[in-house]
């Protein structure tokens, strides 16, 4: 679980220089807070907001220990088999498309669950709102980039959310109230492979928070979570 709270470098697959986009959010934001190597991909560009843009995960010239994918659904299962071909262990899914729908997006989600299950890669979400690290100062959400900037403030407070959107929405609101004490906010959506018994085991063991706080929808696996 390490790689998604820090990583060495990271890949955001559907980065765009449109600032209407959620993928011009996410790098704006990983431009705003993190320090590390960042590989947009997007075979439209060769450069954006300054940094060298590439057509495919396999193209990038470094070795990313994460991805924020923010492409539509019929492209993610192809993108994932990118990343475990690339070697990249872990990916933040933050499309929407998936069980939320029914349908085909279901049956798009069980693959990612097979993937993770199979071939070793750990698949955050689909459907979320990524991470939120105010110790670390990290943002790998598409999160609007000003509100955050301003207001987030470290704290104890660990927070593990289902709902993008509702949790966004909260979190936010805090915030324009100056009200924080965040450390770790992390939005795990539709739940394919990590779930909230990974992040209870993580952030028990996280010396920087002191409370940690659910918000669910759903549990994967009760047993386990009560052991932890």
């Amino acid at each position: 679980m390490e790689f998604f709270f820090h990583p060495q470098a990271i890949a955001v697959v559907g980065a765009t220089p449109n600032p209407s986009k959620g993928g011009y959010a996410i790098l704006r934001n990983l431009q705003n807070t993190y320090r590390g190597k960042i590989y947009p991909v997007n075979p439209r560009y060769n450069q954006i907001e300054g940094i060298a843009c590439y057509p495919s995960v396999h193209a990038i010239p470094g070795n990313p220990d994460l991805a924020v994918l923010f492409t539509s659904a019929e492209q993610i299962i192809a993108t994932v088999k990118e990343c475990i071909e690339k070697g990249i262990p872990g990916v933040i899914i933050e499309s929407g498309g998936f069980s939320e729908i029914g349908g085909d997006g279901t049956g798009m989600q069980s693959q990612l669950s097979l993937l993770a299950q199979k071939r070793g890669i750990r698949i955050w979400g689909p459907n979320c709102m990524g991470i939120v690290d105010a110790k670390a100062g990290h943002v790998f959400s598409f999160t609007d980039p000003r509100v955050l900037s301003r207001h987030l403030k470290p704290g104890p407070v660990s927070l593990v959310v289902q709902s993008g959107m509702l949790s966004a929405g909260f979190v936010v609101d805090l915030l324009s109230h100056e009200t924080s004490g965040f450390n770790k906010i992390c939005s795990i959506g539709n739940k394919a492979d990590v779930n909230e018994c990974d992040l209870l085991d993580y952030l028990m063991k996280d010396t920087d928070t002191g409370v940690i706080g659910f918000y669910l929808e759903s549990m994967v696996n009760l047993r386990r979570f009560v052991d932890i």
